[in-house]
């Protein structure tokens, strides 16, 4: 919880600065060509970053926003190319050696993408803002950011049983947000001095994140119960089929079979692939925190810091629900219907969904600071829905299969994220064309994806057997032990 708390901490104590710093370069260098007397200092003066080059109420120019909001839809794209290509690797391979290495190398990159994103900003005269791109490479190390946060589910699927799963891993992303909930502001106070101060402060974050994980024992063997289908069970696979093909087999044979048998998730139950596609929404909303600045301060006049404050209330309320509120419903229900986990993560799932689309259009549709304030709050209510999915999903695989199945959602996060965020960038170009409400198009969109999303969900069934009360004595309510 801790790593994940401060992984999350530096993210977000750098995220607004960051992109003042973005807007700051870009800014600068507009009105160089555009308008000079708008700049205060000229290159020899001003700092690092062109900070304080030109007064940032004049950086809300719809050309600057354009390219700010290009900047990042096409550093988004770029970053799911390395890890469309090895969230899968990555997944088979911590069934096999261990979560471990892979969680660290994620968090060395994460170190290694921040220094590098400081140093094109720091030199910025020498270097085309578009520089920032190659940091995209440095995903080769551990996948991305999406290939993170599978492992750090399927360690938590590691150490605990399946009645706690879903409390679980609403606690981690609990941690996640409260990291979102107290650094935004901060990063706002201390943008108000210099926007780097939070921005080189999330680096030191993220290193010593990565010391801390040197404490973190492997997960892969911790527990060893043989059960069908708790996931309680973790024996590593020492094929990626279950039984061997004679060697008279021709070897692409034997490995194409290896390959279904590998990926037969998929195709033995239908419910897998089907409840995995929602999160490509999900992934969609965990990226439009710059874009919901941006939106936020152009269309309401705020300043990038005034912003920040405003989307901590959003971050806040997640904070609550995650940590109160569902996890006293997923209590309640429980009770008062007699319902299992399985089933109560589903219901509670659809639920949550239709809360997120409710909230994200209401946010396209907000007329005016304090509604775009509530709408977000609405939003935040349901943002449990893709962790319940998640926790249902791991009930519904052989234990050994759950970093598989996280390694499909990882790659379906990352095509999302590949063309969902050019796709947003572009409807938010368009909007700011059109003007008006239109500025609100890129969250309309999310919303009715959501609608669809949330649809699909009340597709998926139960099937006879499942979601039924664990009667009191079960295994399930006792740990495994190590033997």
């Amino acid at each position: 919880m801790l790593v994940v708390f401060l992984n999350s901490s530096g993210e977000q104590i750098m995220e607004t600065p960051q992109t003042r710093i973005y807007e700051s370069v870009i800014c600068y260098r507009y009105y160089e060509k555009a308008d000079p007397s708008k700049i205060r200092l000229g290159r020899d003066a001003v700092g690092p970053g062109a900070i304080a080059g030109v007064d940032e109420v004049f950086c809300k120019a719809d050309e600057v926003q354009d390219e700010l909001a290009m900047l990042n839809g096409i550093l988004q794209l770029l970053d799911g190319v390395p890890s469309l290509a090895l969230a899968v690797p990555f997944g088979w391979a911590a069934d096999r050696f261990g979560r471990w290495p892979f969680v660290f190398m994620n968090l060395i990159q994460y170190a290694l993408r921040a220094a590098w994103t400081q140093f094109v900003t720091w030199h910025w005269q020498a270097f085309d803002i578009r520089i920032v791109w190659f940091v995209s490479a440095m995903n080769i190390l551990g996948g991305g950011s999406q290939t993170a946060s599978a492992l750090f589910f399927v360690v938590a699927s590691d150490i605990t049983l399946e009645v706690d799963r879903a409390a679980t891993f609403l606690r981690i992303g609990a941690a996640s947000l409260t990291g979102s909930f107290i650094m935004p502001p901060l990063a706002a106070w201390l943008m108000q001095r210099n926007p780097w101060i939070p921005s080189l402060c999330g680096t030191a974050f993220m290193i010593v994140t990565a010391l801390l994980w040197l404490c973190v024992p492997e997960t892969l063997v911790y527990l060893k119960c043989d059960a069908k289908t708790s996931t309680n069970t973790m024996v590593a696979p020492l094929d990626l089929a279950p039984t061997q093909l004679p060697i008279t087999v021709k070897y692409d044979a034997r490995w194409t079979h290896k390959l279904k048998s590998a990926m037969s998730f998929l195709i033995d139950d239908w419910r897998v692939p089907a409840l995995i596609t929602p999160f490509i929404a999900h992934i969609l909303v965990g990226t439009m925190g710059r874009l919901l600045l941006q939106y936020t301060s152009k269309r309401y006049g705020l300043t990038l810091s005034a912003s920040t404050l405003l989307i901590t209330i959003r971050n806040g309320v997640t904070v609550l629900l995650l940590f109160v509120i569902l996890p006293y419903l997923s209590t309640a229900v429980m009770r008062m219907y007699h319902l299992g986990e399985q089933k109560k993560d589903l219901y509670l799932a659809r639920a949550s969904q239709i809360v997120v689309a409710v909230g994200w259009l209401g946010v396209a549709a907000s007329p005016n600071v304090p509604t775009v304030a509530i709408s977000l709050a609405i939003a935040s209510l349901g943002s449990g829905s893709m962790l319940l999915v998640r926790s249902f999903l791991a009930s519904l695989v052989p234990a050994h299969q759950v970093a598989k199945v996280y390694s499909i959602i990882v790659m379906t996060d990352t095509l999302g994220t590949m063309f969902g965020a050019p796709l947003i960038a572009g409807l938010f170009k368009q909007g700011l064309a059109w003007g008006g409400r239109w500025i609100g198009l890129p969250f309309g969109f999310i919303g009715f994806l959501s609608t669809f999303f949330a649809g699909l969900l009340f597709v998926v069934k139960l099937r006879q057997g499942e979601g039924e009360e664990n009667p009191p004595g079960t295994d399930d309510e006792y740990p495994c032990q190590d033997p």
